[in-house]
């Protein structure tokens, strides 16, 4: 068992892995959703609509953290944890990007049925990043 090195860790988020994005409800307790996500420029990037619970526990409390992982050897996983800016700037762009990576070709397509006037992109700044490595 070892960290990743950063190299490791760059190719490692380059996969289109589906991550598990925790922000906290209004009592505290976790809120665990599955997402599609980017890392661009050291910022989990994740595109959603303003309307989901996600978002209205981040514009409460803008903690989250975002946990990436393989479920195959050699395990491994990227977890970070930090404060979530929330905006619609950029949003058609950034939606583009992550749906090419899961989803080619067919990206566009989805993309048009996803983004609408409720569109916002979650950037997760990371001030604590672990890493783990089946050695």
């Amino acid at each position: 068992m070892s960290d990743l090195t950063p190299e490791q860790m760059a190719e490692f988020l380059e996969r289109p892995l589906v991550a598990v994005y925790v922000t906290l409800r209004a009592n505290g307790s976790p809120h665990a959703i599955p997402v599609w996500y980017e890392y661009r420029d050291g910022h989990f990037l994740v595109f959603t609509s303003s309307t989901f619970q996600r978002v209205k526990n981040l514009e409460r409390d803008s903690r989250a953290a975002i946990t990436i992982s393989t479920h195959d050897v050699p395990y491994m996983y990227v977890s970070a944890e930090g404060p979530v800016s929330i905006t619609p700037e950029g949003v058609a762009e950034t939606g583009l990007s992550i749906s090419r990576r899961y989803m080619g070709d067919e990206a566009e397509g989805y993309l048009t049925e996803l983004l609408g006037e409720h569109s916002v992109v979650l950037r997760l700044t990371p001030e604590r990043i672990l890493t783990w490595v089946e050695d």
